[in-house]
């Protein structure tokens, strides 16, 4: 980043206040990225403290997990601490409409083309992040909750100068596992919100909720509506998260207060309102806003963004906590081969951003097509030629961290082409999204009525009828 200039040999070595606490690696944030950055860190004998401004267990939602989260675990040696805590297997997902006129559509993991793994989790985020910042803190790693970072005095690799709550301190190198707080973004001012992704999301706890049963069970269902899409995933035997995600410029048109727009959509929306009608929950509901962003670059001289600190994309598909833990382990890996010089310090910052900004690239495309109607219709059709929806599920399970193989990516672009011949010539049912906002629901624009059944390319990721 221009102003701070890498530094490839020793640090020079400045002046500093005698009171301020030393350490190899300061983390902000105890979410998921970075515990398992403070543990890969620790298991390598550095000395690290991961301050957090919040107090554990705390509220989260993101509880769906994509296979590549249980690879991850598999290399850090969790698994078994996972299976010991309350969860739900995860070998799929549903997909619906919110009319509840068709029988919603099973993707299941086991379809997926080449050797891969084929199921996943679905777990309470308080219990799954306590665990892994216990894991990190039995490694050795120093954790501070209730405290937060006041100002970032210096930053260049060797001579990181935090001010804290608590007081000053000073390490080799930072890591920014903030979150949505993107400390790093808005302190460099290189956080930019993406047009077109700017959704606030409304959700609870609830017990009692009509889940998938037989060889759907443990799947997590989304139901599609022309503002809004829903998740309801089980996370234990009792408990499910319900949420629905709505178009800014929709939201502000629910008449009622924000806490109460989640019961507001739901009954609004036959599928979910049906499974809803025994469920026991709080009569008001959580609200975030879901504003997608990027804040590269993601590294530099002696730092790393990592999770949501670096980007943030839509959470439709569960990529959150995938994303973060990735990016966790290879920013701590980074740190350790520069220190072991068997990597230089911008070699690192590089191949670090690459690979943060290929993931970044494969899950927006995912994401724009999922707002995508023609896509829509395609993924609930069934079953396609030449097993393309067997390539769709690879790729909605997240199967792009290990470089997605030519056997998925020529089907990937059959799909893409068939949704684009789609628009015009119906290749499968076309189908009418059900509004939330208009009783009824939304008229399928008519063939050649002058309407695109697609995406403006003025707002790339929305369907036309969200356009107007």
């Amino acid at each position: 980043m221009r102003g701070i200039p890498f530094l490839e040999g020793t640090p020079r070595m400045i002046s500093r206040p005698d009171s301020a606490e030393e350490y190899d690696v300061v983390i902000i944030g105890a979410g998921p990225s970075g515990s398992v950055a403070a543990l890969e860190l620790a298991r390598a004998g550095r000395r690290v403290l991961v301050v957090d401004k919040e107090t554990f267990p705390r509220f989260r939602i993101g509880e769906s997990m994509l296979p590549h989260t249980n690879r991850m675990m598999e290399r850090l040696g969790l698994m078994d601490k996972i299976r010991a805590l309350p969860h739900v297997r995860k070998r799929g997902l549903e997909i619906t409409f919110g009319d509840g006129r068709r029988e919603p559509v099973a993707v299941p993991f086991a379809r997926m083309l080449g050797d891969t793994i084929k199921e996943t989790f679905n777990i309470r985020r308080s219990i799954f992040d306590q665990m892994l910042a216990d894991t990190a803190m039995e490694a050795g790693a120093t954790y501070r909750f209730g405290d937060s970072v006041e100002s970032i005095d210096h930053l260049a690799r060797g001579d990181v100068r935090l001010r804290l709550e608590s007081g000053d301190v000073r390490a080799d190198w930072l890591i920014d596992a903030s979150g949505q707080a993107c400390v790093l973004g808005r302190h460099f001012g290189t956080r930019k919100l993406l047009e077109g992704y700017r959704n606030v999301s409304y959700f609870e706890h609830f017990e009692g909720v009509v889940r998938p049963s037989g060889d759907r069970l443990g799947f997590a269902t989304l139901a599609m509506c022309r503002e809004a899409w829903f998740w309801m995933i089980p996370i234990d035997e009792k408990t499910t998260s319900v949420g629905v995600v709505v178009d800014e410029r929709h939201a502000r048109r629910i008449p009622v207060p924000a806490k109460q727009r989640l019961a507001w959509c739901i009954e609004q929306c036959p599928i979910v309102k049906e499974r809803m009608r025994d469920a026991e929950g709080p009569a008001s509901n959580q609200v975030v806003g879901d504003f997608s962003y990027n804040c590269a670059p993601y590294a530099g001289d002696g730092w790393f963004m990592v999770g949501d600190a670096a980007a943030f994309i839509d959470p439709v598909w569960s990529t959150g906590v995938s994303l973060g833990i990735d990016s966790g382990v290879q920013a701590a890996k980074k740190i350790v081969a520069v220190d072991e010089g068997r990597q230089g310090a911008k070699a690192a910052s590089v191949s670090f951003g690459r690979r943060v900004k290929r993931l970044r690239h494969c899950f927006l495309s995912l994401i724009s097509n999922f707002y995508d109607h023609s896509f829509r219709e395609l993924l609930v059709s069934g079953r396609g030629p030449l097993d393309v929806d067997a390539a769709v599920v690879n790729m909605l399970a997240g199967e792009i961290f290990e470089g997605v193989p030519f056997q998925v990516r020529w089907r990937w672009e059959l799909m893409r082409t068939m949704r684009e011949v789609n628009r015009h010539r119906q290749v499968v049912d076309w189908i009418r999204p059900h509004s939330l906002l208009q009783s009824g629901g939304a008229e399928l624009p008519a063939a050649k009525s002058g309407v695109m059944r697609g995406i403006d390319r003025k707002h790339r990721g929305r369907p036309s009828w969200q356009t107007a």
